[in-house]
């Protein structure tokens, strides 16, 4: 069971004790991502990701901090998304302390090393340039510029090569102090361990943090009215799409029913797009469907990757998938079995420490209410079908469509895309 404490400077700390368990995972994780960045400095919240793994006071060197954690068995690791950051190792129980103290290291110490920093910077450019070279990872960044266009929302998370190669120390610091603030900020702790001890620990290590001003970033505009287009010019054998409108956003009352009809259309290999899209008709390679919310706005992507000359077709497809479950009841087995595979998917997650400090962590960020796995899926079980039918009428509409695809198409063929959305 978890347990939540609040530090007098609003960090909330969320422990969560698994006896069986043989590993601590820790993560500390704040309230700003790349949305928050002005776009002279874009990227920079990527960047400082890496920057904190380049040495401390305590740890100088990248070797350092990396055999302090896998000189134990353990490993460690970061992300970046647009409204958050966050850090996270997992050790043996055995050396759960220790971890804590170095990730407390790294948010209280780094050196932020000019020669480093000038390193990394070169390293930063090639993931950006892999993920150009990734149609089927690239195609997500696309989406978002297209959903989210005009918003800071939609700006690639990584940032543009312009932006990175100017960024300074200076910037980064600035950025901590500005975005890094207790308020914003939840530590996550899952594993073999002794919850009192470990909010103790959170206190030593961070509760000196003084608030600063409230993070803010600008909402996301309103959604145009029409379907929109972006291609992307790739001499490829393989076209890579993405089908998208905008969604639901974090705490909305319907994001039960979105998880199952996000199940029932575009979820492993049982689902009516896999099945009837891939399976019945050999359109594409992949295809699948995705979610993500934010605390203003959010997300509903179908993925597909497929050969050039049939895209067309595919999209056509598609879309008579989605007006059918926005028009026809589904069967009810069809509903029982799409709660029964996230019940399962759930329940496995609950004996993954990673899973349950992520589970809890970014609960701690955004949720108005922390739910276990347990009310989590409680809510599942309660969508109908009418539910579904009801969402489903509602978000997928054909001026709400956005279309990204990547391919050797020209911009003269955004015409003819446009013609399927309407």
């Amino acid at each position: 069971m978890y347990k939540l404490s609040v530090l007098k400077n609003g960090i909330k700390i969320i422990t969560h004790n698994m006896p069986a368990a043989h590993g601590v995972t820790t993560g500390v994780f704040f309230g700003a991502g790349s949305r928050y960045e002005r776009e002279k400095i874009a990227g920079a919240s990527h960047f400082l990701e890496h920057m904190f793994f380049k040495g401390t006071k305590n740890r100088p060197e990248p070797s350092d901090i990396a055999r302090s954690i896998e000189g134990v068995g353990g490993y460690l690791n970061a992300a970046t998304s647009q409204d958050h950051t966050f850090y996270y190792n997992r050790v043996p129980k055995a050396h759960g302390k220790m971890a804590f103290e170095v990730l407390a290291d790294m948010m209280n110490n780094s050196l932020f090393n000019e020669k480093a920093l000038d390193r990394e910077r070169g390293v930063i450019l090639e993931e950006l340039n892999m993920f150009l070279d990734t149609p089927m990872r690239y195609i997500y960044d696309l989406t978002m510029n297209l959903v989210f266009s005009g918003s800071t929302l939609g700006r690639d998370i990584i940032g543009a090569k312009k932006s990175i190669l100017k960024i300074k120390r200076q910037d980064l610091i600035d950025y901590v102090k500005g975005f890094y603030q207790p308020q914003k900020m939840a530590i996550a702790i899952a594993g073999n361990i002794n919850q009192h001890g470990a909010i103790r620990e959170a206190e030593k290590f961070f509760g000196h943090l003084k608030k600063n001003k409230q993070p803010i970033y600008k909402k996301v505009p309103s959604e145009r009215q029409g379907p929109g287009i972006l291609i992307h010019n790739k001499k490829t054998d393989q076209a890579h799409l993405s089908l998208a409108v905008r969604a639901l956003p974090y705490n909305h009352q319907e994001l039960p029913t979105l998880t199952v009809l996000d199940t029932i259309l575009g979820t492993g290999m049982s689902s009516r797009l896999f099945l009837n899209i891939r399976e019945k008709l050999g359109l594409c390679y992949y295809i699948n469907s995705s979610t993500e919310e934010f605390e203003d706005a959010g997300i509903f992507a179908i993925n597909s990757g497929l050969n050039t000359d049939k895209i067309e077709l595919a999209v056509a497809r598609i879309w008579d998938e989605l007006k059918k479950i926005s028009t026809v009841l589904i069967a009810k087995r069809e509903l029982d079995e799409a709660k029964e595979y996230l019940r399962g998917s759930i329940s496995l997650e609950v004996d993954n420490t990673d899973n349950m400090a992520m589970w809890y962590g970014i609960q701690g960020l955004f949720a108005k209410k922390i739910k276990t796995p347990a009310e989590k899926v409680a809510e599942l079980l309660k969508v109908s079908e009418s539910d579904i039918m009801k969402l489903a009428k509602k978000l997928f509409k054909r001026e709400q469509l956005n279309l990204a695809v990547i391919g050797p198409f020209q911009k003269r063929d955004k015409n003819r895309f446009l013609k399927l959305l309407k």
